[in-house]
């Protein structure tokens, strides 16, 4: 996954635009992603902008667009 990449949350369907990687592989540093449809109201990240880690990201989440 990259910066740009779009991916869908398989839980709760939210899509989100990665917006930094702080690491490449898939276990190990975090990324940080932008979930702007209101999935975060209300919750301490309710600008939208979050961070998981990577490992996370990976079991919880789908890629949908990739960037180029």
């Amino acid at each position: 996954m990259k910066v740009g990449d779009l991916v869908r949350f398989k839980k709760t369907g939210a899509i989100g635009t990665i917006l930094h990687v702080y690491a490449s592989d898939s276990v190990g540093g975090f990324v940080e992603l932008l979930v702007s449809d209101g999935t975060l109201d209300n919750t301490p990240s309710s600008s939208g902008i979050t961070s998981m880690s990577n490992g996370m990201l990976w079991r919880t989440a789908e890629i949908i667009n990739e960037s180029r």
